[in-house]
């Protein structure tokens, strides 16, 4: 998706056609974004597999609430236990928060110029320089989108790992 998304951003910036220009840019915002959602969907089905079949719009919220409330309570188990201190808890918590907080944000943001992308046409892309903008969303910001999840993703994995999860 990322490759594609590259693809036609280069023919975006070449087409001097503005609307031919506009459907390739649009069409890259789109890639950019289910690049970035796909890497990030992987990432659920791995830390539980019923995760997997999230609605776009609700895997921030998955995010943010349903992975600190399963870390938590393994977390808490742990330290009753005596297998981990009060402080790799809060530790562990504050770092899957962190992380899974910027995903879902990065998230956010890209969902928000995909909707943009694909049902509002009559908001074109504008070309300054090398840069295509949409509203206030840029295309050199949105092919950075799947390197970020990747990254976030990765980070994730190895708090879950941590944790026990995994």
């Amino acid at each position: 998706m990322q490759y594609v998304g590259s693809e036609l951003e280069k023919l975006a910036l070449k087409d001097a056609d503005p609307d031919n220009a506009d459907l390739l840019g649009r069409s890259a915002f789109n890639r950019y974004y289910y690049a970035a959602f796909l890497i990030t969907r992987d990432t659920l089905g791995y830390m539980q597999p019923n995760w997997k079949g999230t609605q776009h719009a609700n895997i921030p919220e998955l995010l943010i609430s349903s992975l600190k409330k399963q870390a938590k309570r393994a977390l808490s188990k742990q330290r009753r236990d005596g297998l981990i201190t009060h402080g790799e808890e809060s530790r562990l918590l504050t770092e899957l928060s962190s992380t899974a907080s910027e995903l879902a944000q990065l998230l956010k943001l890209a969902y928000d110029a995909r909707i943009l992308a694909d049902y509002e046409p009559e908001i074109k892309t504008i070309k300054n320089g090398n840069v295509i903008f949409l509203k206030s969303h840029k295309l050199t910001t949105a092919s950075q989108w799947p390197e970020k999840a990747s990254r976030y993703c990765g980070r994730l994995k190895r708090i879950w790992k941590e944790i026990g999860l995994a």
